[in-house]
């Protein structure tokens, strides 16, 4: 699933565009398990999510030394259509906003930069750890809410000073 569905969505948010893995399906199909995996941390059983985070820094390291990144994310959740901010959970009830530069975006969202995939592993399990749960009858430890994780990629050519920026949701 990763190599066919979301390995290609890394190549455009590489090249300055945005992309989408969207989950969605019952109560109890496995929506997290696939994107999360099991352990965020364990190479085989990682799930969509860090696998892409992982492909990322990957490239990342092995890119030319003309390119300087900057990455930063950001978790949110929408529960009783209600967003909150899963890295500050005081923040709730955010709203979206509109900008010409910026496009559409939630207003005061909590983004953090980060230099590794161990640092968004530590910040996908603050974020993980934050979200509403409840027992359901089909699943004892249903999330309740639609998690998103974004992670923004900007680059700059230090040769030209051009720059490119991808978000991964």
């Amino acid at each position: 699933v990763y190599s066919v569905a979301a390995k290609p969505i890394i190549e455009s948010v590489m090249e300055g565009f945005n992309g989408t893995v969207f989950a969605y399906g019952q109560t109890g199909s496995g929506k997290t398990f696939t994107m999360n995996g099991p352990d965020i941390e364990d190479l085989e059983h990682q799930g969509i999510v860090p696998r892409m985070v992982r492909t990322i820094f990957n490239r990342i390291d092995n890119s030319s030394e003309n390119i300087e990144f900057t990455v930063k994310v950001s978790m949110m959740e929408i529960y009783m259509e209600k967003i909150r901010d899963l890295l500050d959970p005081s923040k709730s009830n955010m709203q979206i906003k509109i900008d010409k530069g910026k496009g559409i975006y939630v207003h005061d969202l909590t983004e953090r930069y980060i230099g590794s995939d161990l640092d968004v592993y530590d910040i996908m399990k603050i974020g993980n750890d934050n979200r509403k749960v409840a027992s359901t009858s089909m699943n004892e430890q249903s999330s309740r809410s639609h998690s998103i994780f974004v992670m923004t990629v900007h680059q700059t050519n230090l040769d030209d000073q051009t720059c490119k920026t991808g978000m991964l949701y």
